[in-house]
């Protein structure tokens, strides 16, 4: 697959510096009565009860879950809809300039998970199931860190760094899976271009994220995002049969920078979690 098979022998020297990360609840904030709007107070009391429930039933990991398994499709969309009502509210409410910032990627973030969730029993190709799970996973996980962000404005003090990272944390897991799928020795064209539009699609969302606690580890989250979105989009036009404008010595170049960031944000974030 000319350009492809470039492509694939160098991702797999990236995996090489990739860290699979786990899986975790989303901490639950009280809103303050007093310095908001009704709308923020309740994103913070209720949306991380809401993000638990939808992904404990998508990523049922115990016993427990897996013997109510109806039961927690019924609180999940429940809570779905909950979370979409939240976002309406949201969205038509007039909230304080300190929390707009955050309100309006909370938006965002709902809509793109409701979107996903609606799919997901609609559709029948592997592809587009996996696409749609991966969605929900770290979708659900940035509406968890927008509603952590905003319990901070809410109750005053200053983020902290383990609590907001469950988003961007979640995105990097999907790059982490996508960048597999691509290095596969086994892979088709297809399944190349499949894996190329989410790592596309999952960088522009890694690069909404860049705005925690740490300074730098918000820089390394745009830099390693721009080079992804430079390496997907050649990888794209050439799956499509297109025009591009880079050699394969400089996707080389692009891929094998993408591995240094990467360690250099897993190294920082094993520090910053401590």
């Amino acid at each position: 697959m000319g350009r492809n098979l470039n492509v694939k022998t160098v991702a797999n020297g990236l995996l090489a510096g990739l860290l699979a990360v786990g899986f975790c609840a989303i901490p639950v904030s009280a809103a303050s009565a007093a310095g908001t709007s009704s709308a923020s107070a309740s994103i913070v009391k209720s949306a991380g009860t809401y993000v638990n429930n939808i992904r404990d039933y998508f990523f049922c990991d115990t016993s427990k879950c897996k013997k109510s398994r109806s039961e927690e499709r019924t609180v999940a969309a429940t809570d779905m809809q909950a979370l979409v009502g939240e976002a309406t509210l949201a969205s038509s409410s007039s909230v304080p300039s300190s929390q707009k910032a955050v309100v309006a990627k909370f938006i965002d973030d709902v809509r793109q998970l409701a979107k996903a969730y609606k799919a997901y029993p609609k559709e029948s190709s592997v592809e587009d199931i996996a696409r749609n799970t991966g969605l929900i996973y770290y979708q659900s996980a940035n509406v968890a860190t927008d509603a952590y962000l905003l319990s901070v404005d809410v109750n005053g003090g200053s983020a902290a760094f383990v609590p907001w990272s469950v988003g961007s944390v979640a995105v990097l897991y999907a790059m982490q899976l996508d960048t597999e799928a691509l290095a596969s020795k086994t892979s088709t064209a297809a399944d190349d271009l499949y894996a190329s539009q989410n790592l596309e699609a999952e960088a522009n969302s890694l690069l909404s994220d860049a705005d925690g606690p740490n300074t730098e580890f918000n820089s390394l989250l745009v830099t390693f995002a721009t080079i992804q979105n430079e390496v997907s989009a050649d990888e794209i036009q050439i799956l499509e049969k297109k025009k591009t404008s880079l050699t394969s010595a400089k996707v080389s170049s692009l891929i094998l920078e993408l591995s240094t960031k990467f360690k250099q944000i897993v190294d920082l974030q094993k520090k910053l979690s401590k």
